[in-house]
């Protein structure tokens, strides 16, 4: 059992719950050059060749999808084979829609600070934005009603982390903006006969709303039971090791992992001893990927002797992956937070699979939990019987983080 810091922060506000859609999602993550857009597409061409309603999506900027299906693919839902369809996603538009007053605000309070137009402009544009309401337009396809499934082709990891995590971030400092309006329009009073500062009126407040429903809505759908990550690597030390990172990360923010996706697996049957030595290293590393990620179920997929390029080769390759499994199947469950009844009192737990505990970090607030492993952080709001409740304290019990409250 390890220890964690535990520290008081003051109090702070609440974010909300929203309902989510039924359509099952899919999100395929892991390092680039892994073959997420190949499994993705495989994926979804197999399920809808069962006779699913399928369409397959990417929030990647490198556009790669439609090499892969071998067809030229836009913003729109395009469809590829019966029952199949397939977009590259643009967050750009929905980016203009939703913060284009929001943006607007802040461009004239930087232009009343001193800064000149162009300045004002770049500042507006915070990073990762555009990738955001890409995730938006996913949450968007999914609550249409036109599709059983959704799959997600993913941009590499560390950008994915990022995205994920943005709509979680982003409405809770957004939700805090629109619940002060009434000390905002009070303080405007005032302000407006020191200057002409810009004012946040009840449009922008109104913007700034609507803004935070789109994002609770990504957020929902992103913690939805039917929403589940496949984490896709090859078989490399290194490769491994970030994708158990990666899993860490997920697990802190309450993301699903159903599956871990093995790719270019090199066949059995080789002759020269180059790649037999290859093939014996890869298995050797087999095990540590069927028991390094909490139990999750592993799927293989050996590597083609050409690249898999359109329909047919996607499908081929997605039948040796799957085997008897449907696609679209809830594949497994990694473990979720949960509040027990510990010896002394309620107990938090939340799954940290892999994580460096020397690197945990707890900070306790009024009514939330805020939590930092590595390079992530995240607010907890907690359930409503521990929100009034103060921790006692925190430890580590079998990869599971235990946070007492008194």
């Amino acid at each position: 059992m390890v220890g964690c810091r535990v520290r008081r922060l003051p109090a702070a506000g609440r974010g909300r719950a929203m309902s989510a859609t039924d359509t099952r999602v899919i999100l395929f993550m892991g390092k680039g050059g892994v073959g997420k857009t190949t499994i993705a597409a495989g994926s979804a061409l197999l399920a809808a060749e069962a006779g699913e309603r399928v369409a397959v999506t990417s929030t990647d900027p490198a556009h790669s999808l439609g090499d892969a299906l071998g067809r030229s693919i836009g913003s729109s839902p395009m469809q590829i084979t019966p029952g199949c369809h397939a977009q590259q996603l643009s967050g750009r538009e929905r980016l203009e829609d939703s913060w284009n007053e929001v943006g607007g605000w802040l461009r004239r309070a930087f232009a009343w600070a001193g800064l000149d137009e162009l300045e004002a402009q770049e500042l507006t544009l915070l990073p990762g934005l555009e990738e955001l309401f890409a995730l938006a337009e996913v949450a968007a396809l999914a609550a249409s009603g036109r599709f059983d499934t959704v799959m997600v082709d993913c941009a590499p990891t560390a950008e994915t982390l990022r995205l994920l995590t943005l709509p979680e971030v982003l409405g809770f400092y957004l939700d805090r903006f629109d619940s002060q309006r009434s000390l905002r329009k009070t303080a405007g009073d005032a302000l407006r006969r020191l200057g002409d500062l810009p004012i946040a009126d009840a449009q922008l407040a109104r913007a700034t709303r609507r803004l935070t429903d789109e994002l609770a809505a990504v957020n929902s759908l992103l913690s939805a039971d039917q929403t589940s990550v496949r984490l896709v690597l090859t078989p490399d030390r290194v490769v491994i090791a970030e994708a158990r990172r990666t899993q860490t990360a997920l697990s802190l923010h309450g993301f699903n992992t159903d599956a871990v996706i093995v790719n270019r697996l090199l066949p059995d049957g080789l002759t020269d001893q180059f790649t037999k030595d290859w093939r014996t290293a890869q298995l050797a590393r087999l095990s540590d990927v069927r028991s390094g990620f909490g139990g999750v179920d592993t799927l293989m997929a050996e590597m083609a002797a050409s690249e898999p390029i359109g329909p047919d080769a996607l499908v081929s390759l997605s039948r040796g992956l799957y085997e008897d499994r449907a696609p679209s199947a809830v594949l497994g469950r990694s473990q979720a937070m949960v509040v027990l009844t510990g010896a002394e009192g309620p107990e938090l737990h939340l799954p940290l699979p892999q994580a460096d505990k020397a690197q945990v970090d707890l900070w306790a607030g009024d009514g939330e939990v805020h939590l930092t492993v590595g390079d992530h952080h995240r607010n907890l709001v907690l359930p409503g019987a521990l929100a009034a409740l103060e921790v006692a304290g925190a430890s580590f019990v079998d990869d599971v983080l235990v946070v007492r409250f008194r």
